[in-house]
């Protein structure tokens, strides 16, 4: 895929996220004076139609919502490893490995912390692996990655305070880990397996993981409070 694809897929997709909310404010502005006057029976096939596109587009304005910024973010992932010539390069070591073993976190238990610390977890500690072995390409794809897990838990914060489906900020919240686990995460986990084995140097856990696991209380106390504001008012 070309950069130049995943821009207009994103901004189609873009597009449309944007236009049904428009669609909506539209059809409530249009068909409000409407409803307070009473409608007419039979109603009018142009007001059939505005009812059933308002009510389209409030079901699935939010899924398309939460669902665009990690589309997008997978669209230029897959451009940024597809669109070089030498796509097949990139699973290959790009230096001689050194005398020395790389310090590394092991790739494959970053992923699975990330079940529990959100993809953030693992997509900072994959980019600082991916810094260590020299692969800029993909250092840069999990920083984006891990700001877009950052995104998303801040708009599940602000989902306490605005009326969001039920279960959509846990599914895109899945959607968000898978998309990151099958673009990027298992890109290197195959790399270090078939250029290091198990000759890297293993870093320590002990200070991600009191990082991630202070970060997961102090945000579950925030997000508690939050709710008991909600429930209050």
């Amino acid at each position: 895929m070309r950069h130049k694809t995943a821009a207009i897929l994103s901004a189609v997709l873009i597009a449309v996220t944007i236009g049904m909310f428009g669609v909506e404010a539209a059809v409530r502005a249009t068909l409000l004076p409407s409803l307070r006057q009473g409608l007419a029976s039979p109603m009018p096939a142009h007001e059939k139609i505005l009812v059933h596109a308002f009510l389209f587009c409030g079901i699935w304005k939010w899924i398309f919502a939460f669902l665009a910024l990690p589309t997008v973010v997978v669209l230029f992932t897959a451009a940024a490893f597809t669109s070089d010539s030498k796509v097949g390069e990139e699973a290959m070591p790009t230096s001689t490995p050194p005398d020395r073993p790389l310090a590394l976190w092991n790739p494959k238990a970053a992923a699975y912390w990330s079940l529990l610390f959100t993809p953030a977890f693992g997509a900072f500690l994959h980019a600082q692996n991916a810094d260590v072995m020299g692969r800029v390409k993909e250092a840069r794809a999990n920083r984006v990655w891990f700001y877009i897990s950052i995104a998303y838990v801040g708009l599940a914060f602000v989902s306490i305070f605005i009326p969001i489906p039920e279960g959509l900020v846990g599914l895109t919240s899945i959607g968000v880990l898978f998309g990151w686990y099958l673009s990027l995460a298992t890109k290197q986990v195959k790399y270090v397996k078939a250029v290091w084995r198990d000759g890297y140097e293993r870093r320590q856990w002990k200070e991600p993981l009191f990082i991630a696991f202070g970060c997961l209380i102090g945000i579950s106390i925030v997000f508690a409070v939050a709710e008991d504001l909600v429930i209050g008012s």
